[in-house]
């Protein structure tokens, strides 16, 4: 499955979230609950989901999906 729809598939489980709706250009602006709460509840998941630890520099990084997915690639992570 591409990192895309996994990436999906997390947000959907954590904010009940349109996985349809989720793009490289999703942004929390986007999402109801992705605050700074949610947003570690998003982290701890994608940990799960993709066998990955993230450091404090990764997890401000992530301000997007798509930086969400090119922390992922960066940890070695492939489509």
């Amino acid at each position: 499955m591409p990192i895309t729809d996994r990436v999906a598939s997390v947000f959907h489980k954590v904010f009940q979230f349109d996985s349809h709706r989720v793009s490289a250009a999703t942004t929390p602006e986007d999402v109801p609950n992705w605050d700074s709460v949610g947003h570690m509840n998003l982290v701890t998941h994608l940990e799960e989901e993709f066998g990955r630890q993230f450091d404090v520099d990764d997890i401000m990084e992530m301000g997007s999906v798509g930086k969400i997915i090119e922390v992922l690639k960066a940890k070695g992570v492939e489509d």
